[in-house]
């Protein structure tokens, strides 16, 4: 097993690769696209999106190359593209999504139907539908709902803007009042 090049190694193929050395440039994206490849996977969990991504970042890296400060910290500099790259997928991805919606205090309001509150009253009920949500949608429900933080916190921790929380929130609350309402009906049956 080979270990992981260190910061100065990577930042001395940066260097080299600046000043026109191929061969350490090819390193260099050999040595780092695992390192970004974890880096996305951590922050997306998508496998389909992943690759795209970890090329979007890369391109992003080549683009910037005349810009890395040999003074400076490679690792540093390189996590900072991606992860401005990785965000700046999200807010695409969460516009795109949400486009045309608006979520007003009224619409949320809606959603705290009886028979969600039934429901989430049995926690084993509440597992079973959270597992009917994307990971993304749970995550946002399970913060936002169950543990009580705010749209705009749940934005921050996950890159995201504060209206798009809210549409993920309001879009997966409805989903699960819809489930809740199966499960309702068939029990009644």
């Amino acid at each position: 097993m080979t270990s992981s090049p260190t910061d100065q190694q990577l930042a001395e193929a940066m260097r080299k690769a600046q000043a026109g050395d191929g061969k350490a440039y090819h390193q260099l994206l050999t040595d780092i696209t695992p390192l970004i490849r974890g880096f996305i996977y951590k922050r997306l969990g998508d496998h389909n999106e992943l690759e795209d991504r970890l090329q979007d970042v890369l391109l992003a890296i080549h683009r910037a190359g005349h810009t890395f400060n040999s003074d400076r910290s490679f690792l540093n500099w390189m996590f900072a593209i991606a992860d401005y790259k990785v965000k700046d997928h999200l807010r695409s991805h969460y516009r795109r999504k949400a486009a045309g919606t608006q979520v007003g205090l009224e619409a949320v309001a809606e959603l705290s139907a009886p028979q969600l509150r039934l429901a989430l009253d049995d926690r084993q009920t509440l597992e079973r539908l959270l597992e009917t949500l994307s990971p993304r949608e749970r995550t946002i429900v399970q913060m936002m709902k169950i543990e009580g933080h705010s749209a705009r916190d749940v934005g921050n921790s996950l890159g995201m803007s504060e209206g798009a929380v809210k549409v993920v929130v309001h879009r997966a609350m409805k989903t699960l009042a819809s489930q809740a309402r199966q499960e309702d009906s068939h029990a009644n049956q």
